[in-house]
């Protein structure tokens, strides 16, 4: 099953991930995940480190161009730093090889789209037939579609949208409505045993 969070920058989808994460572990499930939380100084966001939230490392993996351009590529106003990139290969490889149950991917931007920074390590998880989440800006999905058109995708959460459209996957364990309903409006999802 191969799932999409998508969003504009800033739009939730990491948070909304990281609750949906929680769940799915509550319940049981193995997940491996790379999630991009923004780092901020002064309310002011200066970039993304890389979190594996397996052994709950953590490593830089973007900052603004000015801070360290010598220490990778620059992208827009970011440096993506390969010791960022090697850390979250490391990361998504780990989760196959353990055969989680889903492997979250935190995001898959531009860089990726030219085949470079975490391409390799997707087309592993996909080829390797596990169940992954890939979060995109809704400006890239067309382009990742595209990329990956021999692949069926399903939009797990659109926060493109106002409020954001939450859809249960259709084969996915648990499916049930106040699961899901609760993760749309961004409460604490009720326990999977109060039936």
């Amino acid at each position: 099953m191969n799932l999409l969070v998508i969003g504009k920058p800033g739009s939730g989808k990491t948070t909304w991930c990281q609750q949906y994460i929680s769940q799915l572990r509550s319940c049981g499930l193995s997940v491996g995940v790379v999630l991009s939380p923004e780092t901020r100084e002064h309310g002011e966001r200066t970039g993304y480190n890389v979190l594996d939230v397996l052994t709950g490392r953590e490593a830089p993996f973007a900052r603004r161009s000015g801070d360290s351009p010598s220490q990778g590529e620059v992208v827009g106003r970011y440096t993506i730093r390969r010791n960022g990139i090697q850390f979250a290969r490391r990361a998504i490889e780990k989760a196959v090889v353990n055969q989680c149950d889903l492997v979250v991917i935190d995001e898959v931007g531009p860089v990726e789209l030219s085949g470079r920074g975490l391409m390799p390590a997707v087309k592993l998880v996909l080829e390797a037939e596990v169940s992954v989440l890939i979060i995109v800006r809704d400006s890239l999905k067309k382009a990742l579609l595209r990329y990956f058109s021999s692949y069926d995708f399903e939009v797990l959460a659109d926060f493109s949208q106002s409020p954001p459209h939450i859809t249960p996957p259709a084969d996915w364990r648990h499916r049930e409505a106040p699961f899901f309903e609760s993760l749309a409006r961004g409460d604490s999802p009720p326990s999977q045993d109060s039936g």
